[in-house]
């Protein structure tokens, strides 16, 4: 039979295993126009080709993210396109920036995320009509806001019950939007969910919206576990401005 110290050590190997996801996200600050300090994790893609540009996928984490200093696991985004599967299959930066304690993604914190962008468009092989924005709760909400704040910067977003100012949809409509919400949200009601898609598409927008039946507030398991949702994502191109 085999020795209770040898199983333990198999244990703590796959354990092990299991978190080498998060190992390739550089840890870092940025310095904002208005000496802010802004921290974030970028995961770059595994192996960056010359003369090629990658999709940036901004990725927003809840308010159990914020002042964790774990960011790259705050939104389960992270986790799921961090796996070398899906690494292979969509080969992109993601951005994962975080927000003290006391944070919120309809601050200046917002302000300063999107100032970054700006400056790793520059920096970086990123394809500027590829640029994508998710989030989960507070960052779900942080999505709509994120597109209503630059909407010009973004290609799509994927709100994961998430909730915004119905007022912002009408800046928001053109742009290609898939939200998630579960059915027994009670964190962040569905109706708030079902309140912005409805807006959306009011003001001439065709968002898809995805309710979980029976789901609570983790809707974000079953979201970014849905590999269409990711196929459809990386295939949105920003439209072109039509010259008048």
């Amino acid at each position: 039979p085999m020795r209770p110290g040898f199983i333990c050590c198999v244990i703590l190997f796959l354990c092990s295993a299991t978190e080498t996801f998060a190992n390739d996200f550089e840890k870092t600050e940025y310095k904002s126009d208005s000496s802010r300090t802004l921290q974030y994790a970028l995961l770059k893609p595994q192996k960056v080709e010359a003369g090629k540009k990658y999709p940036l996928l901004l990725s927003l984490h809840g308010a159990g993210g914020r002042g964790n200093k774990n960011w790259e696991r705050n939104c389960f985004a992270n986790k799921v396109l961090s796996g070398r599967e899906m690494r292979s299959q969509y080969p992109c930066f993601i951005l994962a920036p975080t927000v003290s304690k006391q944070g919120s993604w309809k601050s200046e914190s917002m302000d300063d995320v999107l100032e970054l962008v700006g400056k790793l468009l520059k920096k970086l092989p990123i394809d500027p009509d590829r640029v994508y924005v998710t989030g989960q709760s507070m960052g779900g909400g942080g999505t709509y806001e994120a597109l209503a704040r630059k909407p010009e910067l973004f290609a799509a977003g994927v709100p994961v019950c998430g909730g915004n100012k119905v007022e912002n949809a009408k800046k928001i409509a053109a742009i290609p939007i898939w939200a998630f919400h579960g059915e027994k949200d009670r964190v962040v009601h569905v109706d708030r969910g079902r309140a912005m898609i409805e807006a959306i598409k009011k003001a001439g927008g065709k968002p898809r919206y995805s309710e979980l039946p029976g789901v609570g507030h983790n809707s974000w398991t079953p979201a970014y576990k849905n590999q269409e949702m990711w196929k459809w994502l990386f295939s949105q191109k920003r439209a072109k401005a039509k010259s008048s």
